[in-house]
């Protein structure tokens, strides 16, 4: 995903001050990209949070007041080739133990601390058990707000011990070729108000279907919505549901997830390397070569970003 610097210009004049980095593309380009990135956000004399030159600053906490109310940021992402180390630039890191001593240190200068978070699996229009635990946590350490993003539809929310936690806003403006009338052109903004309490407004949009850009939905678009959004806030609410949609979307992907964990298992060919009865040598010259560059970043992200692995544990423990 490739941008220029107009684009924050853009940002600027529609009147955003700050912007959240956490998320699998902010290292697509390189260190060097990562690094200008940074640059030109400041430049625009735009706050920024969730990645930096390096892991320590991309834990950098942000701390604004906004309308007389001081309210402080934490902005991660689970584990998906832009996390930040302690000698590269990236992404800060879905990282329950070092979330909690930020949340602590942002507890210590201001009650409202907003936890954002960049997960989820792509096109799952609901939490899965384990996020549901995880951001709950959040809160029970002392999150105000937790708000999820990445799945490219919106999801549900549910209010945890007076606090707010949004597992998906949806797409704000990301217009896909040929995707029209989906869950892809809906989301929702949130306008959170922190009193004695935090209480918060909905804002349902369409974004990129037949018109371009954003336009806020009509009344009775609103209905539909609000419809759609009560069935999902009822599956969160219930644990045996919540889980029995995580199987059902897991089984739905098989295929996927599996297919690459299969090589050569078709053919006559194929059965005899498999029996030994074609040499390791000649087999290494008559099949091609499996495990290419672009496999072993699939399987990186397999296995080390939270949402694929939870997804690949669950289909190991029932193949």
């Amino acid at each position: 995903m490739r941008n220029n610097d107009k684009v924050l210009d853009l940002a600027r004049s529609m009147g955003f001050d700050a912007v959240t980095l956490a998320n699998n593309h902010f290292a697509d380009f390189g260190q060097s990209a990562v690094k200008e990135s940074l640059e030109l956000i400041e430049s625009r004399n735009l706050d920024h949070v969730g990645a930096g030159i390096n892991l320590c600053d991309s834990q950098k906490i942000l701390y604004k007041t906004i309308n007389g109310v001081n309210v402080a940021f934490i902005n991660a992402c689970e584990h998906e080739f832009t996390i930040a180390t302690s000698t590269k630039g990236g992404c800060n890191p879905l990282n329950a133990i070092s979330l909690y001593y930020s949340i602590i240190e942002a507890k210590q200068k201001t009650q409202n601390v907003i936890v954002i978070i960049h997960g989820g699996h792509e096109g799952y229009q609901l939490p899965s058990p384990r996020m549901q635990q995880m951001y709950r946590f959040f809160v029970d350490v002392g999150a105000t707000v937790v708000v999820n993003h990445h799945q490219h539809c919106y999801s549900g929310y549910e209010i945890y011990k007076g606090c707010p936690v949004f597992y998906g806003l949806g797409n704000f403006s990301f217009d896909e070729k040929g995707v029209r009338n989906s869950t892809w052109n809906e989301g929702y903004m949130v306008q959170l108000q922190f009193n004695d309490s935090v209480s918060f407004e909905l804002i349902p949009y369409i974004q990129n279907n037949e018109i371009t850009g954003i336009t806020l939905m009509n009344d009775e678009q609103v209905k539909v919505f609000q419809d759609k959004l009560k069935r999902l806030n009822g599956i969160i609410s219930d644990p045996g549901r919540l889980e029995e949609a995580m199987v059902q979307m897991t089984e739905s992907v098989r295929d996927k997830y599996m297919r690459p964990l299969k090589p050569y298992q078709y053919g006559p060919l194929l059965k005899m390397v498999n029996c030994h009865f074609v040499p390791n040598k000649l087999a290494n010259k008559l099949l091609p070569v499996y495990m290419t560059p672009e496999r072993k970043l699939l399987f990186k992200s397999y296995f080390q970003c939270e949402s694929h692995q939870e997804v690949m544990n669950n289909l190991l423990e029932n193949e």
